[in-house]
């Protein structure tokens, strides 16, 4: 018996504008496969093993989008049986119409994760979205910070792609990224290859809590406010620094978002360092 999991979308984060562009591009997709109108059934057509914990789903639409989905977006995983949702940030190339590509980790302690991970190819999921998370438009700042840990690559990659992809994009991207060990770095060949094609545009700093024993000469530990200084653009009005990963990290470097999912005041690490409300975004 196939298995049927549901995705869905939410309205909350950013208020209206961000749920109006989402819902201008479910008008011009809603005659093709992917809406926020209505769920629109997806099969798994592929499952990529990435690493220990952690694979890529592919989610094949019945035919193509007329249209690649608004950077940056996401879709929201729900089980019916539980209400749980959660989000996901597509991996795919940010022109890609024929499918959409999810990297989800496996938590022991995670009911959506393991779900997700006991689907086969075949299966079939409902999609409803995306959602705009960050409108973003080429050139809206000179220089993009992103402080990230485990799975939060996943928007900053969509943003990255978005960037590096557009010649006409001169911004430039520092990120600080956070994993336990050298292992558990998610998208590593990739950003590493996109670094070595722009390194005037495309900078990385890795910090992991298991480090190597040898060679290794960038950080150990958990995100520090010298990690930041020495990595990420200071605060000023051509600087936007955004923020993705567990919620002990939020709290640490930017403060959670409020209950109500708008933003919340910055706090943390970023506080500390002088940013105010306008440069910094919290996925």
């Amino acid at each position: 018996m196939l298995k049927k999991v549901v995705i869905t979308g939410i309205v909350g984060v950013g208020g209206f504008a961000l749920y109006k562009t989402s819902l201008e591009y479910s008008k011009k997709n809603s005659l093709s496969t992917l809406t926020r109108e209505k769920y629109t059934p997806l099969t798994v057509s592929k499952i990529t093993p990435y690493n220990h914990n952690t694979s890529i789903f592919r989610l094949k639409f019945p035919k193509p989008l007329k249209e690649p989905s608004p950077i940056a977006s996401c879709v929201l995983l729900k089980d019916d049986s539980s209400q749980i949702m959660r989000p996901y940030t597509p991996i795919s190339l940010v022109d890609e119409l024929n499918h959409i590509d999810l990297m989800i980790k496996r938590y022991d302690n995670g009911h959506m994760s393991k779900l997700v991970h006991s689907l086969k190819v075949g299966d079939k999921i409902d999609v409803k979205g995306p959602i705009v998370t960050l409108p973003y438009k080429a050139n809206m700042k000179k220089h993009i910070g992103m402080i990230c840990g485990g799975t939060g690559i996943t928007p900053m990659h969509q943003l990255i792609d978005c960037i590096l992809r557009n010649p006409e994009d001169k911004t430039k991207i520092y990120l600080v990224y956070a994993n336990i060990a050298k292992e558990d770095i998610l998208l590593h060949e990739e950003l590493e290859q996109l670094s070595k094609e722009n390194p005037e545009q495309f900078k990385i700093y890795y910090t992991l809590d298991n480090p190597p024993k040898e060679n290794w000469t960038q950080g150990t530990g958990f995100v520090s406010q010298k990690m930041v200084k020495e990595n990420i653009p200071a605060p000023s009005d051509d600087v936007l620094v955004l923020v993705c990963g567990p919620g002990g990290m939020m709290r640490h470097i930017s403060g959670p978002k409020a209950r109500d999912r708008s933003q919340g005041p910055v706090e943390g690490i970023l506080k500390e360092l002088g940013y105010t409300q306008n440069q910094v975004h919290k996925f």
